[in-house]
Formats: C-alpha cells, structure tokens, sequence
C-alpha cells in the first residue's frame, strides 16, 4: 500500500508539473503570437492588480469609519487567564531563553493570571549546538526552577494514531509557573499545537469527564498543575509563540485588546525581522520588506473589513478556547487529520505545510461566523533564512500550504455561508500561482502593445497599476517606527519591486519540483545525539 501510495503521489506530481508547464507555454505562446488579441489576456494579469485596488480603497475607507465610527468591543469584568504556549524543535540556548524572558517581561498584563507551556518536539541538537533543545530547557534554562520531574509512557495518542512517550518538568521560571513537556520521538508543530490544544480546553470541559487522547495520569498531572499551581480554574486564552520569536513588550496586551471585539476568536500580531546580524544584509531587507507589504495589504483588509484573517502565524498568535478554536471536530477530526499511505498530493501538502494556516481556514470553513483579526501593534521578532537554498526551503512549504489551501477555500468551503470576497481572493491566489511565469511575460506583452493602442488605454491600465505601489509607499509614513525601520522599508521596496516578480518564479519552479518532499527541509536540519546528520531528503 505504501509503494502505491507513493506512485500515486508521483505520478499527481508529474501531472501538476506538466499542467503548470503546458499552461504557461501555451499562453505565453499565444500572447506574444497573437499581440493584438491582449484583451484577452488582460483577465489573468489584471484579477489580482484590481482585487489589490479595492482592497487599498477598502482599508482607506473602513480606517476612516473606525476612527469616527469606533467598533465595539467587548471586556470581561474578569481579566483573562491565559496559557503561553511556546512549542520548540531544535532552538539554541540563546534562543529559548530570549523568547521565554520576552513572555516574562510582558508590561500591562499584571491582572492576568498566566502560566507557560513548553512543548519540546523530539531530542535533536542542530548544527553547531552542544546539546540537544531538551537538554538545553532541563538542564540549564529550568535547572534550578523545576519542583517535579517525571516520565510518562504512552502519555497520549500522538497525531498519527501512536502512543507517545513524555518526560515533563514544572515548577516556577522567574514568578510564572511553567510545564515542560519533552517529546521522545519527533511528531512535528502539528501534534504540539494538538497537544496543548486539547488539554487547555478538555481543562475546562474536565467536570464533563471528556474523552481526551493523554492517558488519565498525563492529563491529571496537567489538570493538577495549571489548578493547584498556577490556580487556574479555567483558561480563558492561549497565547502561542515560536522559540525562535522575541514579543515587544507590549504585544499580549495589544493581542488581548483586539480580541475583545464581538465574534472574535483568534488574533495575530505583526511580525517583523529581527535584524541579528546587521540592520543593512540585503537578503533581510527584502525579506522585511515582503513580510510588511503582506501583512498591510491582504492580512489588514482581513482583519478591517471582512474580519476572516485566513493565518494566524503561530509565532504570534492569541486564540480564545472555545469549540470553534480548540473542539474536537476541527482539532481532532480534520486538523488532526494524519496524511493515509493512498492520500493525494494537495492533501499530504496540507497535513505537512502551514499548519497555522490550515487550523484557521478549517476553523472559518466549519465556524462562519467566528471572526479572526490582526492587531498591527503587537509586534514579535523572528529570525529569517540567510542562504538563498534556506529561503528556498522555508518558502517552498509555505507557497504549497498556502496555495492547497486557499484551494480548499475556494472549492470546499459553504457556497452561501463562507466570505465570497475571500472566496474570490483565494481563487486569484491560485491562479497567479499556477500562471506565475505567464503573468511576468504578460507585462512585456502589455508594454509592447501599448505602442499600438489609444493613449487612454495606457493611461487608464497604468493608473490602476500604480495604485497598489503608492499604497506601499504610504507605508513609510505609518508602518515603520523610526528613521531606520523606514530607510530599511524604502530599501527593501525597491528590491521587492524590481526582483520580486522573478524570486516568486523561482520559488514557484522549486515548490513545483519538490512538491512530493514532506519534510522540512534545511530551515528543520538537525545533527542526531549520536553526530550524524539527519535530514529528511537528500536534495534538500
């Protein structure tokens, strides 16, 4: 069963890879055969360019509503509880205790009661590392603070259908109770996310006697802890980060603020780079530049206008724990979903790629009328890839989550119920993807033709095009917070819009050929306890 399943996702690639190929050679063909035929052309390039222009004109005018008009929201007489959730693979020293002193030193949230949850996926040590992440947690960054420390045998059902073996150890990290629990096999992000999912909202449901995947004494040592010593009677919110990721200090409050609007069941931050290794590397600057645009145009809109923001980055993230967030149906039934050995390509894609992305379009698609949102002013640093075959890597898995499931969207989704702006958007999205190469040789096409064709024509097609360029440009003004966040931002735009088009190509031509890797690739290399390299394909 297993080799069939193999060559059936071989042979979906070869044919998606061939679709692709064929799709773009035939228009491209066509398009500078047939030059005076453009408008026939002009669909593909112009969907996303006016879909742009309307959401630019839409966060204008929603801005200005809320600032005349200001939104309701709604504030519990009890301050939330809140559990900070803070999965890890194989971080550094450095690393983890940066991240988990930047949860400490969060300011305006003294009312909440807050506990942290460390989930350890595996012992494995990554280059250059002395010691395994776990070793790391245990035995230099708890040392000292633990008061328990137990193992576990099958502590619960992992992900795909295995029992899973755990070592914990809790105690108090400088005035907050932690729980750190270290995996004995690597399962991956997904079943961490499972994990502290379901306990913290079976934690509440715990008088109903649930049925869970932990084995009774697991989840009684949780149940016990988050009761007895962090005096949680029950959690209200989950804040979850990355342990390669720094808060500013002020983010939670600003996550918590925003979710206090009606519906709201999830929120994100905004997510910048952490400049590590100088404020002027080219590579980062781009990459900078990129993550701000995103996060200003299609993440904003979301988050003002139709309030479905369809990621949530895990790096910063808060969810309420509800049904829609943390049930059993979409934690469980379809995130929890583990790929089977005859599963098609786009569905192994979507159990291994962007599980952020996937929990909430499957949280949306299930739950229409919960609202997600992003609040720009919690902002979290992250590291980024510094190699060109690193970046590769880290982009091919988030274009292939990102693409298979706004596909899901745009076809599995309620016809009536679900946001047809999204909908749309989602399908613009894949066909941009799929055309890439067209699209680009479509530009020249255009420019080309232009010296045939009424004047107003080209003035009409460039002021439209223009509009999402000046939009970034405004960004300057207001998304930057001093003089070298801007002179980085206006670097960085100038390289994301004279190279950008063509990165995406190449991103798009290697996702396509290693479309059939589920692995992680360079950005998850790790060295095994014993020194040897394990990595999950050879041509990553």
């Amino acid at each position: 069963i297993i080799k069939r399943g193999q060559r059936k996702v071989f042979w979906q690639k070869q044919f998606l890879t061939a679709l692709v190929f064929s799709a773009n050679f035939i228009l491209i063909f066509a398009s500078w055969w047939w030059q005076k035929y453009y408008y026939i052309y002009l669909p593909f390039i112009s969907l996303p360019l006016v879909l742009n222009c309307i959401m630019v004109f839409m966060i204008i005018t929603y801005s200005i509503k809320n600032l005349v008009f200001k939104p309701e929201q709604i504030v519990p007489a009890t301050p939330e509880t809140m559990v900070l959730v803070m999965p890890c693979y194989n971080e550094t020293f450095e690393e983890c205790t940066r991240s988990l002193d930047s949860l400490i030193s969060q300011v305006r949230i003294d009312q909440h009661k807050k506990a942290i949850m460390i989930i350890c996926d595996g012992k494995v040590r990554g280059p250059g590392m002395e010691k395994t992440t776990a070793q790391y947690l245990i035995e230099d960054i708890l040392m000292g603070h633990g008061t328990e420390r137990r193992s576990i045998r099958a502590a619960y059902r992992a992900w795909d259908g295995q029992t899973m073996d755990i070592e914990y150890v809790k105690g108090i990290y400088k005035g907050v109770p932690f729980f750190c629990i270290i995996k004995q096999q690597n399962q991956g992000k997904r079943d961490s996310l499972i994990v502290s999912r379901s306990f913290v909202y079976n934690f509440n449901r715990r008088a109903e006697r649930p049925k869970v995947v932990f084995a009774p004494v697991f989840f009684e040592a949780m149940a016990n802890w988050l009761h007895n010593e962090a005096e949680f009677d029950m959690v209200d919110v989950i804040i979850g980060m990355d342990a390669d990721t720094v808060f500013d200090r002020d983010c939670i409050s600003h996550l918590v603020t925003e979710s206090h609007y009606p519906n709201t069941v999830g929120v994100c931050g905004y997510v910048a780079v952490d400049f590590l290794y100088g404020n002027w590397n080219l590579w980062s600057i781009y990459q900078s530049a990129e993550y701000t645009i995103s996060q200003a145009l299609r993440r904003l809109h979301q988050s003002l206008v139709t309030h479905k923001v369809s990621c949530l980055p895990g790096c910063c993230q808060l969810l309420k724990v509800c049904e829609e967030t943390c049930g059993d149906r979409v934690l469980i039934d379809l995130f929890g979903y583990h790929p089977k050995p005859l599963d098609g390509i786009i569905r192994r894609i979507r159990a291994t790629a962007s599980e952020d992305r996937n929990h909430v379009c499957l949280m949306l698609m299930e739950s229409p009328r919960a609202q997600t949102r992003q609040a720009l002013r919690a902002r979290a640093y992250t590291d980024v890839p510094h190699g060109f075959r690193v970046f590769l890597s880290q982009r091919r898995r988030w274009t292939l989550g990102a693409t298979s499931n706004d596909l899901m969207l745009f076809t599995k989704a309620h016809l009536w119920h679900f946001n047809w702006w999204e909908r749309i958007v989602a399908f613009s999205n894949v066909i941009t993807w799929l055309l890439n190469p067209f699209v680009i040789a479509s530009l020249g096409c255009m420019i080309y033709a232009f010296i045939h064709i009424p004047w107003w024509i080209i003035v009409t097609f460039a002021s439209i095009m223009i509009i999402p360029l000046l939009y970034y440009v405004t960004m300057i003004a207001w998304m930057p917070r001093n003089l070298l966040e801007r002179c980085q931002f206006m670097l960085g735009l100038c390289i994301f819009t004279l190279c950008g088009p063509f990165i995406n190509i190449g991103v798009t031509v290697y996702a396509i050929w290693n479309m059939d890797n589920f692995s992680w690739g360079k950005t998850r290399t790790v060295v095994a306890v014993t020194g040897e390299v394990e990595e999950a394909s050879a041509d990553e």
